[in-house]
């Protein structure tokens, strides 16, 4: 930055400088006529001509570019830029829905039909719940041998590496599908059988494992050297320096893509109807059939919806609450 730039920037501050088209009060008059707009010449619901779509996308343009300027702004407040960013998404969608020329009765008739819903609540319940069982006993259980293959893979040793980068490369590039239809069909041919719901957390440990293995060792090997050193000049022998210095700063950095695998093994679980596992998925499916409307399918994904979302917003949570405790 300039001597120059530098000035400007500083006499901007001093004076509470702001350009015109920043303030709140071009904004508002922006909003202002940019509503009178829409009240006087958007056409009617239905598929416009096409001076009128075009007329509709200046529109939308024009507020698009407003709430640009106002996202933009430094110095606006973020509950003001997330309400505007809300609003945009709906503004897109209204427009949608009012322009598109879509049938939304028919829309509505074959994807949105609850009056062909009863006796699937049920169903829905039950699977939810077998979803979640096998979702948070794999989860766990990923982790724990996650962890612990991430930490042999830092010591170094050849023999325990060659046999964890065996198992590590086999099941990242295993599809789900096989290793799950191998664990279910297969195994009984040499003597081992195991239930549906088994077989299928087992087949969610032994990939996701191999993924979170390299995520923690990532993460390990992502401290640096010397507070390895320093732990041991103070004393710690390498039990203690792993668990005191470098696991609590390692699964700050992995919790991002910890975070991911997580999401996605939840989805995964619906991979389970293939061994007639009764997870959402597979229920949803059935009444599809049973019903003869793809209603069903639609809740479920809102179902995986309402179940990751909040998972997805809590580990954001919580890794706030860890980088502010680490900053203190």
């Amino acid at each position: 930055m300039t001597n120059f730039q530098m000035t400007i920037q500083q006499w901007r501050k001093r004076w509470s400088y702001q350009p015109w088209f920043r303030r709140y009060e071009c904004l508002a008059l922006g909003l202002a006529i940019w509503v009178v707009a829409a009240l006087l010449f958007l056409p009617p619901f239905g598929r416009p001509a096409p001076l009128g779509a075009a007329g509709v996308i200046l529109w939308y343009l024009a507020g698009f570019t407003m709430a640009g300027v106002l996202l933009t702004d430094r110095e606006k407040p973020i509950l003001l830029k997330r309400a505007t960013s809300l609003s945009v998404i709906i503004l897109f969608f209204w427009l949608f829905y009012r322009y598109s020329g879509t049938r939304w009765d028919r829309v509505q008739a074959q994807f949105f039909d609850f009056s062909r819903m009863d006796g699937v609540w049920e169903m829905y319940a039950q699977g939810l719940l077998v979803t979640l069982q096998v979702a948070i006993v794999a989860a766990v259980l990923s982790i724990i041998f996650g962890l612990t293959f991430g930490i042999l893979r830092t010591l170094g040793n050849p023999v325990i590496n060659l046999f964890l980068g065996l198992h590590i490369d086999i099941f990242r590039a295993l599809p789900l599908i096989v290793s799950m239809v191998l664990i279910f069909y297969a195994l009984p041919f040499v003597g081992i059988r195991l239930p549906a719901f088994w077989a299928a957390v087992l087949a969610l440990v032994l990939m996701n494992s191999a993924y979170q293995a390299e995520i923690f060792r990532a993460g390990i090997e992502s401290i640096p050297r010397g507070q390895i050193d320093a732990a041991r000049a103070l004393g710690l022998g390498p039990g203690a320096t792993m668990r005191h210095v470098i696991l609590p700063q390692a699964f700050k950095i992995v919790i991002p893509p910890l975070t991911n695998n997580l999401v996605s093994l939840v989805k995964d679980t619906a991979v389970a109807y293939v061994i007639t596992v009764p997870e959402l998925l597979t229920n949803a499916q059935q009444a599809v059939t049973w019903k003869r409307t793809p209603t069903p399918l639609i809740l479920s994904m809102f179902v995986y919806l309402a179940t990751l979302i909040p998972l997805i917003h809590l580990t954001r949570r919580l890794e706030r609450r860890l980088n502010a405790r680490n900053t203190r």
